[in-house]
């Protein structure tokens, strides 16, 4: 089949799901165009998923910060009025590169412009990602949130509005809806140790005020950030802020604890890695809390609220790993196969 694959560059998680898809692609012979949107530049992990396939760079919209941890209402709302002639430019442009490619299937995953209706309305479209399952019919939401929800759904339909199918990844089976996480595939060559130090893993500066208190009172114990270009003033030495990217997965293996926002992916490999989780939501971002608080729920991880020393003195639920990583270690092979059922159902009628 020719498939046409769109994905998002904000955030690794869209970017790791599809370097898990893409050995499964390319063993089925299909033929692939990737589309790729969004300002932040593609990690070479994602690049060498990519390989000899031809990929396209695409606009897209990006949220922005509030300098507190949070996410600006009013500056993503700017920068999305801002960017709109080139979002504009680039559904038309991958309209009619789209339309030449002629495909079978369109894979998205949160990306306008794959997602979009104005684009290859025709064909079909199947959408993957967390996102859906805290969107279905009969999900219990977070109460006080509406605001947030509205925005999140908002943002939602803009990538989504033209999908056929949608397939929920979860945290856990609740029923057959619920597919695995889709791990990156070298997650299981990384060797699996205890080395003492934390991983953290955002760029809001906002929520780095507790990380910084707690490395200040354990001056023995390593904190490795991740997710800031240049380290911030005055932080503590035995915070070491990594950017490599290529490092991370590594770091990862060997902590004794993830600290992030709640973004689904990261949550799922540290689980997988069998790594204490501790989660800093974004201000203003219903999904990262609706993830929050499942993490609370499952007895994952804690939900950071300024006490960090508490959160990691919670132990690990080895019971609960040994029961779902197996799960979790089939996601991508899960989704691909749910992904080809629908091509070929399609077929058939």
């Amino acid at each position: 089949m020719r498939i046409v694959y769109g994905v998002q560059s904000t955030g690794r998680g869209h970017l790791a799901r599809f370097a898990a898809l893409k050995p499964l692609l390319d063993a089925g012979g299909h033929e692939l165009l990737v589309i790729i949107s969004g300002r932040d530049e593609p990690p070479r992990f994602f690049l060498e998923a990519v390989g000899s396939s031809r990929y396209e760079r695409m606009s897209g919209y990006k949220m922005v910060e509030d300098g507190a941890g949070g996410i600006s209402k009013r500056g993503t709302a700017k920068a999305f009025i801002t960017h709109m002639p080139d979002l504009l430019s680039s559904l038309y442009q991958a309209h009619k590169l789209i339309s030449a490619f002629d495909p079978h299937l369109i894979i998205s995953d949160f990306d306008p412009i794959t997602g979009s209706p104005m684009v290859a309305p025709s064909c079909f479209k199947v959408g993957i990602g967390n996102w859906a399952i805290a969107r279905q019919r009969g999900t219990e939401h977070l109460p006080g949130m509406r605001m947030e929800r509205f925005n999140t759904n908002l943002a939602v339909k803009l990538c989504t509005s033209g999908i056929d199918v949608l397939l929920g990844c979860n945290f856990y089976p609740y029923d057959e809806n619920c597919l695995p996480p889709i791990l990156r595939p070298d997650i299981g060559d990384v060797p699996v140790r205890d080395a003492g130090h934390i991983l953290v893993y955002h760029s809001f500066q906002g929520r780095l005020e507790s990380m910084v208190e707690y490395a200040r009172s354990h001056r023995d114990r390593e904190l490795i950030v991740y997710g800031y270009p240049v380290r911030p003033a005055d932080m503590p030495e035995n915070m070491r802020f990594e950017a490599r990217a290529d490092r991370f997965l590594a770091d990862l293996a060997t902590c004794e604890a993830y600290v992030g926002t709640a973004g689904f992916q990261s949550v799922c490999e540290a689980f997988y890695l069998g790594k204490k989780i501790v989660v800093q939501p974004i201000d203003g971002h219903y999904e990262q809390k609706w993830n929050a608080s499942k993490v609370e729920e499952l007895g994952m991880g804690r939900w950071h609220h300024g006490d960090l020393a508490s959160d990691l003195a919670y132990p690990f639920n080895h019971a609960l790993h040994d029961r779902l990583a197996p799960w979790y270690q089939s996601g991508a092979q899960y989704c691909h196969d749910r992904i080809m059922q629908l091509a070929a159902g399609l077929s058939d009628s």
